[in-house]
């Protein structure tokens, strides 16, 4: 449901088990096998001297039937890159140390600790790697002071696992269950801090509180963080603190929203000259994922808040200072596509034509219209940046991203003189061995006139006057898009002479926080409008069999299918993974019980609601759609309940319908055989019921 929710499974999984060759050229067509031969690129990371570069590939390994990361050094005067870590399964956040004589990542302990996440050094000169801490908890998250003495460090307090009979759950949180973490306990996130000399690490938060995203000051003094106090699981409040690494912090923030929300994976950003920082802040709460995110600035001695982005009404993401503290980089999501932006203005200039504006019951704050002429787009619409995890990283006037194109999946760039170089090249001769599906913008109107834009890819061999089987995908979020990149199912599905239709229905993101919220507390109406349209637009075109239309989706998207097919019975076949249509079973059983209060009030208090966005569930006997549920075993985002219900309504119903549950997933899947095997069952049952096979 999140924005961020099944994203990542939905790039990686693929179809088809069996290779093909096209006779005129001898190169392969997309299949299931991809999913063992694409990389993934990422955790990038610039040295002080932008000299050299760090990266991360992950790759899933078919023997051992999990997922294995190499770490890349890459010299940027030479052009030379080499492999200096080899098959790890748990490698995460490589950095370089200021002095750029070490690299520094995260990664499963030796021995007594290898259930914990600790930090490892590798020396650049002669690679031997070793062990920094030894500790009986996780660290989370890391960063080097500017001068290189000190470690910032998030540790989670999580308890090491007894052998023997497991004590008893016992449950006294509000919220008590998280994806990925099962039932929540007491165990806090604090942040501490090493000294690189001596190796002592000295706590400096505690209490009934977690702490995230450290960032140094310049003068390697203070340190930034973000926490939420009072009870944490009834409210989104995050807000920025300072430390002085005594006893002394102090709240630099007061939104009543989010101010760096450490769901975004932003960390708070000091200018270079230390008197601001930006970050990400959310608008009003009261609209959770709706809301338009905007990069915010906040002077550390007043404490007031500039926001850059407003008038945009377009999300804004993962600001970093240039040079100085005239310049600031961030992403800028549009319609289908995410680009790097750059602001030019002297920060002391943002707000030449400002009016003060009572935004929150805290403070009054100024708003900024500054969309010309201040500021530029640094890529361009060919290259797609992401908006979900850090793609670029700038040290000394150089700027390093990760960027994808609708043919090619990621890879390491380097701007030069306006220009971006490829300088890595993990996916292209895998690229380069198969045929590529192309894929078009498309536009239609929804049955009330609002334009909706999607994309659409058509097998390489297309004839305009054949029929073909329609497949309609919709995206997880609800709040989050598909962009012009590369989707190794959409090739998969075409590549099998499927006609892919990819749509952004309303309750997408990258065209505005009205269209965002326009399925607020009302899922599956227009946005199910929206879908439907989508398939009679697909029919006008000629090619499309009306008798073959299939639908399917991940998390929201299969939430979104049971809407649409409870409603248009022309669909002949759906796919529905990790969804839920009985909202009323998700209460105290998922993750989201703080937002389903907010957007849907009590289900004792407001019944209706509860009841309407149940639509697929209470009208199961309206559908007449074969449909494949799937979802993972262990998934507290969606859990099981809201696929055993619909196949059990379905099954009653004698709707042909076929439940699969994955043994130990979570929302999004970690076992590669797992992921071929969900897409080899969505070719089968497609196949099945629209081609007859």
């Amino acid at each position: 449901m999140k924005k961020l929710a099944g994203f990542l499974f939905t790039i990686l999984i693929s179809l088809q088990s069996i290779f093909i060759y096209a006779d005129e050229n001898k190169r392969l067509i997309f299949n299931s096998e991809d999913i063992y031969k694409i990389q993934d690129v990422h955790s990038l990371d610039l040295s002080s001297s932008a000299k050299l570069l760090l990266y991360i590939t992950t790759i899933a390994d078919k023997k051992k039937d999990n997922y294995s990361s190499a770490l890349w050094l890459y010299n940027i005067d030479k052009a030379q890159s080499k492999n200096i870590l080899k098959k790890s399964t748990s490698m995460d956040q490589p950095n370089f140390s200021p002095d750029e004589k070490y690299i520094t990542y995260l990664a499963a302990g030796n021995g007594k600790n290898a259930e914990f996440q600790q930090l490892w050094a590798i020396n650049i000169k002669t690679h031997i790697k070793r062990q920094l801490t030894k500790l009986d908890n996780n660290i989370t998250d890391y960063q080097w002071s500017p001068d290189g003495k000190k470690i910032a460090l998030i540790i989670n307090t999580k308890t090491k696992a007894k052998e023997g009979t497991p004590p008893p759950y016992v449950i006294d949180r509000l919220q008590f269950k998280k994806d990925g973490f099962k039932y929540l306990g007491n165990e806090r996130h604090h942040l501490h801090v090493l000294t690189v000399k001596t190796k002592k690490i000295t706590q400096i938060t505690d209490g009934p509180f977690d702490e995230f995203l450290p960032s140094w000051s310049p003068d390697s003094n203070k340190i930034a963080y973000t926490t939420k106090k009072g009870d944490p699981d009834r409210h989104s409040n995050w807000n920025i603190y300072i430390t002085d690494l005594k006893s002394n912090s102090t709240q630099l923030t007061t939104h009543i929203g989010a101010d760096a929300d450490p769901d975004w994976g932003s960390r708070p950003q000091w200018s270079p000259d230390g008197n601001k920082i930006a970050y990400m802040r959310s608008g009003d709460p009261t609209l959770l994922w709706y809301s338009i995110t905007q990069v915010a600035v906040t002077n550390t001695t007043t404490k007031k808040t500039t926001l850059l982005t407003e008038s945009l009404d377009r999300n804004t993401s993962f600001p970093a200072w240039g040079k100085n503290s005239e310049t600031l980089y961030f992403v800028l999501e549009d319609d289908t596509n995410s680009q790097l932006v750059r602001y030019t203005n002297n920060i002391s200039d943002f707000c030449q034509h400002t009016s003060s504006m009572d935004i929150d019951s805290y403070s009054a704050e100024q708003s900024c219209d500054y969309w010309q002429p201040t500021i530029e787009l640094i890529t361009t619409n060919k290259y797609f940046i992401s908006n979900y995890s850090k793609a670029f990283d700038i040290e000394n006037g150089k700027i390093a991203l990760i960027l994808a194109t609708s043919k090619t999946p990621n890879e390491i760039f380097l701007l030069k003189h306006g220009h971006a170089d490829q300088i890595s090249s993990h996916n292209t001769d895998f690229i380069d061995s198969r045929i590529y599906n192309p894929i078009e913008r498309i536009s239609y109107k929804s049955k009330d006139g609002t334009e909706i834009h999607g994309m659409m890819v058509k097998p390489y061999d297309f004839n305009p006057n054949k029929k073909y089987p329609l497949l309609i995908r919709i995206h997880g979020g609800p709040v989050s898009q598909y962009d012009l990149q590369f989707y190794l199912q959409w090739q998969i599905f075409a590549s099998n002479n499927y006609i892919v239709m990819a749509v952004n229905p309303r309750g997408s993101s990258g065209r505005g926080e009205a269209f965002q919220k326009a399925i607020y507390s009302d899922w599956g109406n227009v946005d199910g409008q929206d879908i439907i349209s989508a398939a009679d637009y697909a029919l006008s075109t000629g090619f499309i069999d009306e008798e073959k239309l299939g639908i399917g989706g991940w998390s929201y998207g299969a939430m979104l299918t049971n809407y649409v097919i409870a409603k248009d019975q022309r669909f002949k076949a759906a796919t529905s993974g990790a969804g839920i249509s009985n909202i009323l079973s998700g209460f105290g059983d998922d993750q989201y019980i703080r937002d389903y209060i907010i957007e849907l009030g009590l289900p004792w208090e407001d019944t209706d609601k509860w009841l309407n966005v149940s639509n697929p569930f209470f009208n199961a006997d309206k559908i007449n759609t074969p449909t494949l549920f799937l979802v993972g075993e262990e998934d507290y985002n969606v859990p099981m309940i809201g696929s055993e219900q619909m196949y059990q309504a379905l099954k009653y119903l004698s709707v042909p319908s076929q439940l699969i549950i994955y043994p130990g997933e979570h929302h999004s899947f970690s076992t590669p055989s797992y992921e071929k095997d969900v897409i080899n069952r969505y070719l089968s049952w497609y196949n099945k019921y629209l081609n007859k096979q």
